[in-house]
């Protein structure tokens, strides 16, 4: 670790590649399998930032453009990087015909000066990915001008449904195999004041958080086990020996019929928290 609390830079090379191979991976089905989950979440951010018409705006890990693409009619230029290539060329596809938009390959980590100046930055469901959120944050203030705002999602507690079948995948997983995102100042775990000290370091003033509550609909549980595998939970399936999968999906199939949405299907609850910093 280095002396900040972060990966030393050979640590942190090698965790930015295996999360480029992960996205590389995940991109053709990622946001694809028709659950709206990263629309909403993409949606609330826009409206929590609410962008200027003159803005320039920079989306940090843009994915497939769930931000961009909402994000586009509002403001005067917006710039999308990520990590991934596959990313990349699909969120052009997508966001096409768009005459104010640029997606470009990028570390978020370490987004490129040469980018130049931002009104704002943002950040959807990316910031506890990387190695050193606090290196991270004060990489992204120094693209703001003066007056500049960061607004950034990450999740909040997941509603009793949810996490029951987050953990149907414990007993499946190999021995010290957790979810990332599970510990730390920004795991669905952590209050407010411990996330929004990270930009307090890096700098930010003037931080706040939103919550808001997201209810998402699983038509059947074949489509909630497409969305599984679209995620980063991915890797979780991976990792179970194939013979285990059939009793995981037959567990979490049972969950989700206890959960059962009013126009049919299933429907799983999760808050998702926005924190808005300034420099």
């Amino acid at each position: 670790m280095a002396p900040n609390g972060g990966m030393a830079s050979g640590d942190g090379e090698r965790e930015n590649g295996r999360i480029a191979a992960m996205f590389d991976q995940l991109a053709p089905t990622y946001d694809a399998t028709g659950v709206e989950f990263f629309g909403p979440i993409a949606d609330g951010l826009v409206e929590v930032l609410a962008p200027g018409p003159r803005d320039r705006l920079l989306d940090v890990g843009c994915g497939r453009g769930a931000v961009l693409s909402r994000i586009a009619p509002l403001v005067e230029e917006a710039v999308g990087i990520d990590v991934s290539q596959r990313m990349v060329e699909l969120a052009r596809e997508s966001l096409d015909g768009a005459s104010n938009v640029r997606v470009e390959m990028g570390d978020a980590q370490r987004p490129d000066p040469e980018l130049g100046a931002f009104d704002s930055v943002t950040a959807s469901l990316v910031l506890f990915f990387l190695p050193d959120p606090v290196a991270a944050l004060r990489a992204w203030r120094a693209l703001l001008a003066a007056g500049g705002r960061c607004a950034i999602s990450i999740f909040g507690r997941p509603g009793a449904g949810w996490q029951a079948v987050d953990e149907a995948f414990l007993p499946y997983l190999p021995s010290g195999m957790r979810d990332a995102r599970a510990e730390g100042p920004l795991s669905p775990r952590s209050t407010d004041e411990q996330a929004e000290a990270l930009l307090t370091a890096a700098g930010f003033t003037g931080v706040r958080t939103i919550s808001r509550r997201l209810h998402t609909r699983f038509a059947t549980v074949e489509q909630w086990e497409a969305f599984s595998w679209s995620t980063g939970q991915r890797a979780m399936w991976a990792a179970m020996p194939e013979a285990d999968r059939p009793a995981l999906r037959a567990a979490v199939a049972g969950l989700l019929r206890s959960s059962p949405h009013p126009d049919g299907g299933y429907v799983l609850s999760q808050d998702v928290r926005y924190l808005i910093g300034h420099t």
